[in-house]
């Protein structure tokens, strides 16, 4: 009974959407807009009823969420529908097909067998969850590996899409493709793939970077991660995003690719030598029709290798902006020859409030009550020699420093100097040790 009148909320929702009633449309336009709503009402009873058959039946938790999550993004996205201005026609006829595409796919053997997505690494699952930045309903897309065991620590892959439609339906649909079109990873890792909410600019507050964030958060609620094979690519807009990501966390990554990317960064910020230690696989098209791309491309080269850290650079020949298959796939090999090593040397320029350190070393904020101020650029420079630990800061009187096994990963008898001083000469404790001066 609950579900019947959720599907009769979800119909006189969708009924309602071009603003007129049904009654007394008389006129070809509204004729059409009323067939418009029905091809809605039913495609969304359709997938309702399907995926309600699905979820009558005993399945594993992962697989049912997904199946609820991608009911849950297709009925917000009809909804939605109804408050679109100018562009309701054209993201009406977009909308439709994204739904054919997921109604399709539900009816694919693969498509219904959990064994698809959760055992033989085949199906992308689509995970929604409430972003805990703004309440809103965000997603995401995992792979899991063949023969996926969720208590060995498999390897993660972050990629981030480049400008998508506005639509979450259109990443959603794609997961639906017929077997063999859903690119993934050949490999042990896990892959994921968090909606960047389309078109959205890069928003550190309330945008794309937090919705990195929590989705690699939740994707450790049901899966283990090995942190030394953590990697992190993206295509154009998404390559804009791993430069600005791995400047700021270069401690989490084992390497890192931008694939036809641009400088997010401004380089009068002096962070690429925070990331110094990250191996970078660098792609363009060589008929990139984008002009800033080839100056993008040898900004990267040049400001990396500067900094000691020479990455990999290919440019395509024949190729536009897009890579092919076989470019993904090289970048993908070789980003996973890689394993994360901390450093014995190594430097860090903080510039935001949501990143303030690196490998267990961090500068909490000035003014962590009064966001709007502006705070002196900090910094601070690490050697560690045996078990002798040298920090040095600038612009700072506040410092926090993890020297066991969730920071500097050190063991034993320690002697640590900060800022020319000894303030440590002892065990390794596994808290966190705060000095002020």
């Amino acid at each position: 009974m609950q579900a019947s009148r959720s599907v009769a909320v979800i119909v006189l929702a969708i009924l309602m959407i071009s603003g007129r009633a049904l009654v007394g449309a008389a006129s070809p336009n509204a004729q059409s807009a009323e067939k418009t709503r029905l091809d809605f009402a039913n495609e969304i009873a359709r997938i309702r009823t399907h995926i309600e058959q699905l979820l009558s039946t005993s399945q594993p938790e992962l697989y049912k969420r997904h199946l609820r999550s991608v009911l849950a993004l297709c009925e917000e996205s009809v909804l939605a529908l109804q408050f679109l201005g100018t562009d309701r026609d054209n993201q009406t006829e977009e909308l439709r097909g994204y739904l054919e595409e997921i109604e399709s796919g539900l009816n694919r053997d693969d498509a219904q067998k959990p064994e698809a997505y959760l055992a033989e690494g085949r199906r992308s699952l689509d995970l929604a969850r409430l972003s805990r930045s703004d309440g809103t309903l965000q997603f995401y897309t995992v792979s899991l590996p063949a023969h996926w065991d969720a208590n060995q620590a498999c390897p993660l892959y972050v990629y981030l899409h480049g400008r998508e439609s506005d639509l979450p339906l259109s990443l959603v649909a794609s997961t639906f493709a017929p077997d063999g079109k859903d690119r993934k990873p050949d490999g042990d890792a896990i892959v994921l793939v968090p909606w960047l909410r389309g078109t959205g600019e890069w928003r550190n507050e309330n945008g794309s970077e937090p919705d990195v964030w929590e989705a690699i958060d939740d994707v450790k609620t049901f899966a283990k991660i090995d942190a030394d094979r953590q990697y992190i690519s993206g295509h154009s807009w998404g390559g804009d995003d791993v430069w600005a990501i791995v400047l700021r966390t270069p401690d989490l990554w084992a390497a890192a690719g931008i694939m036809a990317g641009a400088v997010s960064v401004p380089p009068e910020s002096n962070l690429v030598a925070n990331a110094q230690h990250v191996p970078f696989y660098l792609w363009k098209g060589e008929q990139d029709p984008i002009p800033n791309r080839k100056a993008n491309l040898e900004y990267f080269r040049e400001s990396l290798t500067q900094v000691g850290n020479p990455p990999k650079v290919v440019v395509a020949e024949g190729v536009a902006h897009n890579p092919r298959p076989e470019d993904y796939a090289a970048m993908e090999g070789w980003l996973f020859e890689h394993v994360r090593h901390r450093p014995n040397h190594f430097s860090f320029v903080i510039d935001t409030p949501q990143h303030r350190g690196i490998w267990g070393i961090s500068i909490p904020q000035k003014y962590p009550d009064a966001y709007l101020n502006v705070e002196p650029r900090v910094s601070f420079e690490c050697w560690i020699e045996g078990s002798l630990v040298k920090v040095q800061t600038s612009n700072a009187n506040h410092l926090e420093i993890t020297l066991g096994r969730q920071g500097l990963n050190l063991s034993g008898n320690v002697t640590l100097v900060v800022n020319g001083k000894e303030v440590l000469r002892g065990q390794v404790a596994p808290q966190t040790l705060s000095f002020t001066w």
